[in-house]
């Protein structure tokens, strides 16, 4: 989540572009409707969680607060931006470090060669992501199609068929799909709500039916 000036007025925009009620975004947020109300008259001192609450409801419905401060519905962006050549994976991995609380909290990751992230080339890369997984409470889990392939003890795995996981590892992270292309030596991130939630919902799926590493 992107630390913004989140004012009163980007609220009501913000719940207007939902079509929320009040009621709406309270429940959403996890907050009292007094709460909520009050935030909107600016009446009384918000607290930074109350801030973070509202803010964190919003994007998570696919809305996405601007650094100019304006505001704009996630799934109308299709952005895509590519790493490539040698240090691919880990100029994407560092990326991601970087970014932070744009995970979400969570990444999900559909692996066919757990093995991969452990070319001598990506290796501190790969234990420097781990280590930023870990210190930042993020929950990660794994899809992969051989328990042999499982290199990262402590962590969230789950196993299904071969033809299930395919030849191309993808990652999920907040409203991203990364898709690595290990052969081409590219990493295609696409960022977009609605491509990010299929993706999603695909692996839930797969995770439920998946056998407990």
């Amino acid at each position: 989540m992107k630390p913004i000036l989140l004012t009163p007025a980007l609220g009501r925009a913000a719940r207007a572009f939902l079509k929320w009620q009040q009621t709406d975004l309270a429940e959403a947020a996890h907050l009292s409707l007094a709460t909520v109300n009050n935030f909107e008259r600016e009446s009384g001192e918000i607290r930074d969680s109350t801030l973070t609450a509202i803010q964190r409801a919003f994007e998570e419905h696919g809305i996405e607060f601007l650094s100019g401060g304006g505001l704009r519905r996630v799934d109308e962006i299709a952005e895509v931006t590519r790493f490539s050549g040698k240090n691919f994976i880990n100029d994407w991995t560092y990326q991601i470090i970087r970014g932070g609380s744009e995970s979400g909290g969570e990444i999900l990751k559909s692996s066919y060669d757990e093995a991969l992230w452990y070319d001598p080339r990506y290796l501190q890369s790969s234990k420097d992501f781990l280590a930023w997984v870990e210190r930042s409470n993020i929950k990660l889990r794994t899809l992969i199609s051989n328990e042999k392939n499982v290199l990262t003890p402590g962590h969230a795995y789950r196993a299904v068929p071969q033809e299930v996981i395919g030849k191309i590892t993808y990652c999920l992270y907040g409203h991203k799909l990364a898709l690595v292309l290990w052969k081409k030596k590219q990493v295609i991130v696409l960022h977009n709500a609605a491509v990010a939630e299929t993706f999603r919902n695909q692996f839930n799926y797969l995770w439920r039916i998946g056998k407990p590493v």
